[in-house]
């Protein structure tokens, strides 16, 4: 009777057909994620806040595979005590890298925003010093370019100027809300994923 117990308990975990299907679709989107993850890193530029951007960008958009592939592997492995729980650990670590990487997005969107504006006022300074030198030496302008016209281009600058200014705080700040909103949201998801597989019986 003791044997008896004994092997049941040491007995391999049976998957039912619809478990096994979801171990495979889970593998296929994580391999995807981790592939896609791999092309859009390389090459790393770590100290590039446009490519830290860029690639935060894109495991955000990306990040609703990984928690489907997680939650199917879960799903899938129920029976798998060991594995449950080593597939809970990881799901714990990366919703907690996900939740810190929606902050160091928002601090690099603001960063980043800060450095075009200052990149857009230098751009504008040098034009508006060009117009000003022009105005002082009317005898180096061309025919065409009347005092009149060199105000025009005066005024056209400024608006130019206060027009790309808010197309950077509009775009960026939508880029740094959306990105946020889906690395906080999955990562949440996932920590929520782990604590149910360290529970689950």
């Amino acid at each position: 009777m003791a044997n008896i117990s004994t092997h049941q308990r040491s007995a391999p975990a049976v998957y039912s057909p619809g478990q096994s299907l979801c171990i495979i679709v889970g593998l296929a989107c994580l391999a995807g994620f981790a592939l896609d993850l791999l092309i859009l890193a390389l090459p790393p530029d770590l100290f590039n806040i446009q490519w830290r951007i860029g690639l935060l960008q894109k495991v955000g958009d990306r990040s609703i595979v990984l928690l489907f592939g997680l939650a199917l592997m879960m799903y899938g492995c129920l029976a798998n005590r060991a594995f449950r729980k080593q597939l809970a650990l990881l799901c714990l670590i990366i919703g907690i890298m996900f939740s810190v990487s929606g902050v160091v997005m928002v601090r690099d969107s603001l960063k980043l925003q800060d450095i075009t504006l200052v990149n857009i006022a230098i751009q504008e300074d040098q034009v508006r010093t060009q117009i000003q030198s022009a105005r002082e030496n009317p005898q180096e302008l061309a025919p065409e370019l009347t005092p009149e016209a060199l105000d025009q281009a005066a005024q056209q600058l400024s608006q130019n100027a206060d027009t790309a200014k808010q197309n950077a705080r509009t775009s960026l700040t939508k880029i740094g809300a959306s990105s946020l909103g889906n690395l906080i949201v999955s990562g949440i998801a996932l920590i929520a994923l782990g604590r149910f597989g360290n529970r689950a019986v």
